[in-house]
């Protein structure tokens, strides 16, 4: 494909917001607001974060009892945690949360809901489409913020456009791939990025 026929996909493809960047821009997650009183720590806008992620605040508490090891309580809109915990410790924990337990695991939008798919929890995405069992062990550390123009990346095709093209999301981008159909899982070489649209090639 020349460098013409790619810069002619991204331009159709300039004006389509992906129902992911929209979800994330929708859903941005409040910083948590910490103070201390005596040898508590108090989020004082826990419950605005829940509600944002939409996650009850039974599972979530416990989840930061478990990893602070001490016990926490919810009163009101506040979450309080019954030691001190600097803003650094509750992020780290909270990053961890939503890595596990909120994000879509194929395009990283916060706009996901926690069903049950017989014994097993699983993420569906309300951007993408996609769903995972949950895994505690998903890596807390992985780059998800970019990707770039010459790398390689395994991607799910979820979609088709107007055009007959395949369409994945990735990281927040609408990823496009000609040549492929619904439901292929295929590595592709990113060619061309603008605006939160890539063009990528199949790597035969």
């Amino acid at each position: 494909m020349s460098f013409d026929s790619y810069e002619k996909l991204l331009n159709d493809a300039s004006d389509i917001l992906s129902a992911s960047t929209v979800s994330q821009e929708r859903l941005k997650i409040p910083k948590p607001m910490l103070m201390e009183e005596g040898k508590q720590t108090i989020v004082r806008n826990f419950m605005d974060i829940l509600d944002i992620i939409n996650r009850n605040d039974r599972d979530v508490s416990k989840f930061f009892m478990k990893e602070f090891g001490i016990g926490v309580n919810v009163e009101g809109r506040r979450l309080i945690i019954n030691r001190k915990v600097t803003e650094e410790e509750f992020n780290t924990k909270l990053e961890q949360y939503l890595n596990v337990y909120v994000r879509c695991y194929e395009c990283n939008s916060p706009d996901t809901e926690i069903v049950k798919e017989g014994r097993v929890n699983v993420i569906r995405c309300k951007a993408c489409g996609a769903q995972h069992p949950i895994s505690p062990s998903r890596e807390l550390t992985i780059n998800r913020d970019q990707i770039e123009e010459g790398k390689k990346y395994t991607v799910t095709i979820i979609e088709i456009g107007k055009s007959g093209e395949g369409r994945s999301k990735l990281f927040g981008y609408t990823i496009i791939v000609p040549g492929t159909k619904k439901g292929q899982t295929v590595l592709v070489e990113v060619k061309k990025i603008r605006e939160g649209t890539a063009i990528a090639q199949v790597v035969k």
